[in-house]
């Protein structure tokens, strides 16, 4: 079987739309490794980076500080991790 992407529309509570992406699952793999500590505990600052550039295709290239509130920044990457674990 070959690897084909899944794609998944959002849209934020405060009206802004994004596409998520899945990856390979070696690179999930490698992603959630980087994105945790060693008692497994997601760590902000390395997992919502990690969203932003891997699953969050549209809009490309965002940065945890172009988002005007930690909400939003919060609701996006909680989603887009929900996503690349599940696929859906």
């Amino acid at each position: 079987m070959a690897y084909t992407p899944k794609t998944k529309e959002f849209t934020s509570k405060a009206g802004n739309k994004y596409t998520f992406q899945t990856v390979m699952n070696s690179k999930t793999a490698e992603i959630i490794d980087e994105g945790t500590g060693p008692q497994g505990k997601v760590l902000n600052h390395k997992m919502i980076p990690l969203m932003l550039e891997h699953v969050v295709v549209t809009p490309a290239g965002l940065t945890m500080d172009e988002f005007d509130t930690w909400t939003e920044l919060e609701e996006v990457s909680n989603e887009a991790f929900r996503f690349l674990r599940a696929g859906q």
